[in-house]
C-alpha cells in the first residue's frame, strides 16, 4: 500500500492509499478519485514530506482508516453521508461475505459485470487492491444526535 498526498483543482489537500503506483494511475485516469471536500475528480499528487523512521518511535503498523469527528453543527455533512450511503445501497447488489470472491470473479471476467457491495476484512480488501480490483469503503451512516 502506498499513501499519497493529493490536491484537487480547487486547492483542497487530502491523503489516500493505493495498492500500487499503477493502481493510482488507473484510478486517476478513470476519474475514480474525488476530493472529499468538493467532490471534483481533477486530482493530482501534492508535495509530501517523506516518512523518516526514528529509533525512538515504534513502527507505525498497518495503515489506519480515515475518520472524522463531526461537531453538532455539521448536519449537512451527516446528511450528505446518509445520501451517498443510500445511493450506493440502491445501485448495488448485496453479496454479503461473498464480496471478495464475487469481486474477483467480476474483475477476472468469470461473472457478469455489476455493482456489488458486501463485507471484506482489511486483509481481503488489501489483497483485492493488490490484484488491481477497484473497490472502495462504504460510507458509514453517522448518527445524528444534535
Amino acid at each position: 500500500m502506498i499513501r499519497f498526498a493529493l490536491i484537487c483543482e480547487n486547492g483542497h489537500e487530502f491523503e489516500s492509499w493505493f495498492a500500487s503506483n499503477e493502481s493510482y494511475d488507473f484510478q486517476i485516469e478513470s476519474n475514480l478519485v474525488c476530493c472529499p471536500q468538493c467532490n471534483i475528480a481533477k486530482v493530482g499528487k501534492a508535495v509530501m514530506a517523506p516518512a523518516v523512521a526514528r529509533k525512538d518511535q515504534a513502527p507505525a503498523g498497518p495503515p489506519k482508516q480515515s475518520v472524522a469527528l463531526l461537531g453538532p453543527g455539521e448536519h449537512e455533512l451527516r446528511t450528505m453521508a446518509r445520501e451517498l450511503h443510500a445511493k450506493i445501497v440502491a445501485a448495488t447488489v448485496d453479496v454479503g461475505a461473498e464480496f471478495p470472491s464475487e469481486a474477483r470473479k467480476i474483475h477476472d471476467g468469470d461473472a457478469p459485470e455489476r455493482p456489488i457491495r458486501g463485507q471484506a476484512s482489511l486483509e481481503e480488501a488489501r489483497a483485492l487492491l493488490d490484484e488491481g480490483v477497484t473497490i472502495m469503503p462504504m460510507p458509514v451512516v453517522p448518527e445524528d444526535r444534535s
